[in-house]
């Protein structure tokens, strides 16, 4: 299989007078949810569907636990995960405080062998 991908114009926001140039966007080719994934790790082991199920949901728990405390997740192949945050300025450190963050964001870095997945990838262009 491979990677399904389109052609978009997009134009220069910075010169909009500028002809529009074209660019491949990656296209989805559907969605696993977490009952699926329960399904296809359990065919691939001694464990049933219904223990992974639970063992996935009882993992974004402790996840979310872990993030909320200002810790960084790593889950060694798949990757690692961080809270970032986005604030308003002010004009001195002393000023800086909680009442300047205005959001706050789940931050996801992949293991190595998904960034080595992201070289070996092939593509098929699509048209609508």
């Amino acid at each position: 299989m491979s990677v399904k991908f389109k052609v978009i114009q997009k134009k220069n926001p910075q010169d909009l007078a500028a002809a529009p140039k074209s660019y491949a966007l990656a296209v989805s080719d559907g969605t696993v949810d977490i009952d699926r994934l329960s399904v296809l790790v359990g065919d691939g082991s001694t464990v049933r569907q219904n223990d992974i199920y639970a063992v996935i949901i009882g993992l974004v728990n402790v996840i979310q636990g872990e993030l909320s405390e200002g810790r960084s997740v790593n889950l060694g192949k798949l990757g690692t995960f961080s809270i970032g945050i986005s604030s308003n300025p002010s004009d001195t450190p002393e000023e800086v405080g909680a009442s300047n963050i205005k959001s706050a964001k789940v931050n996801y870095r992949p293991g190595k062998e998904l960034k080595d997945m992201l070289k070996i990838l092939s593509y098929t262009k699509v048209t609508s």
